[in-house]
């Protein structure tokens, strides 16, 4: 699969892991939020080609598998009025509420 090899690309990832080295000039923390992309991250060693002063934090988990019910049947209300653009992100849109999802 092209669209998948052309980002397995480990010289490329260790040029850019050297780049970003280069460009800390303080401590920084970056979130991986969703569990895929923490699993992604550590079985391709990405965490190891980081300069130390790079913080990976395992974030709360995709918003689609952690969202409670509730939450999903208040962006409802909010959606449904008329002064109310909803954006959210597309997985969202499915997540079920009580009775009904975003689409």
């Amino acid at each position: 699969m092209k669209h998948l090899a052309e980002y397995r690309d480990g010289p490329k990832a260790r040029r850019l892991a050297a780049e970003i080295g280069r460009l800390v000039t303080r401590p920084w923390s970056i979130m991986e939020v969703c569990g895929g992309q923490t699993h992604s991250i550590i079985r391709n060693g990405i965490d190891q080609l980081l300069p130390p002063e790079v913080e990976l934090i395992h974030g709360p988990g995709c918003p689609v598998c952690v969202t409670p019910v509730e939450t999903i049947d208040r962006a409802l209300a909010i959606a449904r009025r008329p002064e109310v653009t909803f954006c959210s992100f597309g997985d969202m849109l499915r997540v079920p509420g009580s009775r009904e999802s975003l689409l």
